[in-house]
């Protein structure tokens, strides 16, 4: 689960907009909707598409349109927004989220690094990724604060899942 150990940085607003904090909340459904989204969107769109010819970024550009017709399943009490864009064979995913402003340096690579551990494999074990991933597909996941703070940012692509092109 992503930042088990460090949930607390998380802070939610309660209807009278006085600042609370929610100590067990799990982080990894708040990820789990974005990979569901992407792996069940690049396995049916590359697998078909690359069937039918289609270039790698007529495949990324079909995986931003359906990224972005259910991005509104992914907003929740901590995720305000979720949107792709695709540029060339890159999937951007920019995800914003509800968080405390300012966090400290090692609370933000902790994120990174939970999160990195969290998508990655299960990106890199999606069947249909690997046959983009060796065509030169790659997915950018960018995560940022309501306040405009990067909170982490990083692409995913053959290399990354020691896939040979």
């Amino acid at each position: 689960m992503i930042l088990d150990a460090a949930i607390n940085i998380f802070l939610f607003r309660s209807r009278d907009k006085r600042a609370t904090t929610t100590p067990q909340i799990n982080m990894a459904k708040h990820s789990l909707p974005l990979l569901s989204c992407v792996s069940a969107a690049s396995t049916l769109v590359a697998l078909t598409a690359f069937a039918q010819n289609q270039t790698v970024e007529q495949v990324a550009q079909t995986i931003d349109a359906q990224h972005n017709q259910n991005a509104t399943l992914m907003r929740d009490e901590m995720t305000v927004s979720s949107k792709a864009s695709a540029t060339g064979k890159n999937v951007r995913f920019e995800n914003v989220l509800r968080v405390k402003q300012g966090l400290p340096k090692a609370k933000l690579q902790e994120f990174d690094s939970e999160t990195r551990r969290e998508i990655i494999p299960r990106v890199c074990a999606v069947q249909g990724n690997e046959i983009g991933f060796k065509r030169g597909l790659s997915y950018t996941f960018s995560y940022a604060s309501t306040y405009g703070e990067r909170l982490s940012e990083f692409t995913v692509d053959a290399k990354t899942c020691g896939i040979k092109q």
